[in-house]
């Protein structure tokens, strides 16, 4: 028996799992991705993983994501942290490094196919038990709240499950619209919409609140900017108008953003939400003037703010990261790093403007969340979201139509 002919099977199968698990259990996403790794590294002997890796690196993000792990990996070496932080470090940011190792097992359709299958089937059932948690209690959902206006999170906490949810309603809405029949479709735009409205009523994620608004906004402009101007200004002003009425009947949203008003007007030292990350992007900013163009280093972020933030109350929320992505590589690895950042996004930006209206809409609505995240959180420092981020861009980007080879549909 041929080895390969099992080698690379397994290592797609596993990566599969690996979209299946990682909306609902990290330690079930981090098993399959051992398991992905392991398979990828034996068909470098007796498969055709280093032949894919090569052909995966002329991907437009594959250079920019290893020059970033490349710079993460210099800049400890003037980090103030000890080897123990400096690991965990580079093992949270080692998901880049391996993006081109992802993009070469999902050249293959069929398991391109899989991948997109495999997370719908996740969220399905996120959304599914999410809007049952409304009426009955399960013991092991995340919350135990009954009844509309209450957080009703499942495997997550809100802030990842509200950034998963909000890309699902955009996938839902794609995939409502590339179905070739009436009831294939109508499926699709209910899910969108029930995916959409549990951000809305059933969530206390303000960045969800915030990723879904302006994601579903992107997808509908940019599907129909290719269309007539009265279709523009008509599926515009109706999703602008939907969304409106729709905050405006959610009781989570408007409780969220009251207390976000009330956060930032708070002159006491209580810690919260919005207080505590704008003393941290004050922070950062600081931190960043000092050495600007290098960073202070690779996991130098919570050495720093523990010497800054003495009450211990402020530095359990505070001292681990900056809740801002751009901040974090911005304090760590300075200009250079939040540059090699910006040019991995751009890399994203310029391939999905170049495909077809659908997928365009689809890949920079993914885009806009991704953004929203991480102006809001540390997404590729923290495990479901970095999984999420970099899992789906590879998904998007090896789907992705290239200039000199024929067009593949996706997702």
């Amino acid at each position: 028996m041929n080895p390969s002919s099992f080698i690379q099977p397994a290592a797609r199968a596993s990566l599969v799992l690996v979209f299946f698990a990682f909306p609902v259990s990290v330690a079930l996403a981090n098993v399959g991705l051992l398991f992905t790794l392991i398979f990828w590294l034996l068909g470098c002997v007796w498969g055709s993983s280093l032949r894919d890796t090569r052909q995966a690196l002329s991907n437009p993000v594959a250079l920019p994501a290893l020059a970033l792990f490349a710079w993460v990996v210099v800049a400890a070496l003037w980090s103030p942290a000890d080897g123990g932080q400096i690991a965990g470090a580079l093992q949270k940011y080692s998901k880049f490094l391996m993006l081109p190792l992802f993009i070469g097992l999902l050249q293959d359709p069929t398991t391109r196919r899989r991948c997109w299958q495999a997370f719908a089937v996740a969220m399905l059932i996120t959304l599914v038990v999410t809007w049952l948690n409304v009426w009955f209690d399960f013991s092991w959902t995340r919350t135990h709240n009954q009844g509309f206006g209450e957080d009703h999170t499942v495997f997550k906490d809100y802030i990842a499950q509200g950034i998963m949810m909000s890309f699902f309603a955009c996938l839902g809405a794609y995939q409502a619209l590339q179905s070739r029949t009436w009831r294939g479709a109508t499926i699709w735009w209910c899910v969108s919409a029930l995916a959409a409205f549990s951000i809305l009523f059933l969530s206390s994620g303000r960045t969800g609140y915030l990723a879904g608004f302006l994601s579903m906004f992107v997808f509908s402009l940019l599907v129909t900017v290719a269309r007539s101007r009265t279709a523009l200004v008509t599926t515009v002003t109706g999703v602008l108008v939907a969304l409106v009425v729709a905050g405006g009947t959610s009781l989570a949203l408007q409780k969220r953003m009251t207390q976000a008003w009330t956060e930032v007007a708070s002159t006491t030292g209580e810690v919260t939400s919005v207080g505590s990350r704008m003393a941290m992007i004050g922070f950062t900013l600081d931190q960043a003037r000092e050495r600007p163009l290098l960073g202070h280093g690779t996991a130098a972020y919570p050495v720093l703010a523990t010497a800054h933030f003495v009450d211990p109350d402020w530095c359990s929320v505070v001292c681990v990261h900056p809740h801002n992505q751009f901040a974090f590589f911005l304090v760590e690895q300075g200009l250079i790093g939040l540059a090699l950042f910006a040019w991995l996004l751009l890399a994203v930006v310029r391939q999905g403007w170049g495909e077809e209206a659908r997928r365009r809409a689809l890949m920079l609505a993914f885009l806009t969340i991704l953004l929203v995240a991480n102006m809001t959180h540390s997404s590729f420092w923290l495990s479901t979201e970095n999984h999420f981020f970099i899992l789906m861009t590879a998904l998007l980007m090896a789907a992705a139509r290239r200039r000199s080879a024929p067009d593949v549909k996706a997702p």
